[in-house]
């Protein structure tokens, strides 16, 4: 999400280091398409295995009630397995390059950024809290009401706009918790993110600590949680309802 308060400002070398350590983990550009290859014929494999699966079914069904045979061993199979092998190749080809194109090339972005040696730092007034925790590990999630101040065209217009800012306490599922490392919500927020990956580095909380923080139960399926350090498009009235219904 775009916004007026961001600056470019020179990564430390904390900030680089947090980059360092992710490009480490990331497949280069060459094991990434190799990866695509594999999964290409992973695919095809197992969508053959499984059209074949439907099609010894269907011919025993068909055979229960009916003279005509479309067993692998009938006239028809000349026609069947070959078209079962084309579409089954067709279908993992597209399911790769669906793969592809919704991935980015993280390792290149980074790689990037590095270079660059700058990140993107963006502040926001911390309007409200509210707090859900997972009651399977204690994980805190939270969501953060931010009011950022963009200007329009004419500088004596000033347009004050609401987001929805979700970030997750990872060390509040930790067996033994450090709470000197939890997560300390106040009236301010800066948000440091790399420009180019988009990888948030750093959720910087200063200004006057929120106290009095709601906690609700988090019950919606982990399918269905928003990504941490997103921006999510909902009524701040309904999360209750949605996230602990």
């Amino acid at each position: 999400m775009l916004t007026d308060n961001k600056t470019l400002q020179q990564i430390s070398t904390c900030e680089h280091k947090q980059l360092n350590e992710i490009l480490s983990t990331l497949p280069v550009p060459q094991k990434r398409y190799l990866k695509a290859a594999l999964n290409t014929a992973v695919f095809w494999v197992f969508s053959l295995a499984a059209f074949c699966i439907l099609w010894f079914l269907a011919s025993l069904l068909l055979a229960s009630f009916s003279p005509l045979d479309i067993g692998i061993s009938s006239q028809y199979a000349a026609f069947i397995f070959p078209t079962a092998i084309a579409l089954a190749a067709i279908f993992a080809i597209n399911s790769t390059r669906k793969w592809l194109a919704d991935s980015d090339n993280l390792y290149t972005l980074v790689k990037a950024d590095l270079k660059r040696q700058q990140v993107c730092k963006e502040s926001f007034q911390v309007m409200a809290v509210k707090c859900f925790q997972e009651p399977e590990h204690g994980g805190l999630m939270y969501f953060l009401l931010l009011q950022s101040n963009s200007t329009n065209q004419s500088p004596d217009i000033q347009c004050k706009t609401n987001m929805i800012r979700v970030i997750y306490d990872y060390q509040s599922q930790q067996e033994q918790i450090d709470p000197s490392t939890l997560l300390k919500p106040s009236d301010n927020i800066t948000i440091i993110t790399a420009p180019l990956s988009l990888l948030v580095l750093d959720n910087i909380f200063n200004g006057k600590p929120l106290k009095k923080i709601k906690k609700c139960t988090l019950t919606l399926s982990p399918e269905k949680w928003p990504k941490a350090d997103s921006w999510i498009h909902e009524n701040w009235l309904e999360l209750e309802n949605i996230y602990s219904a």
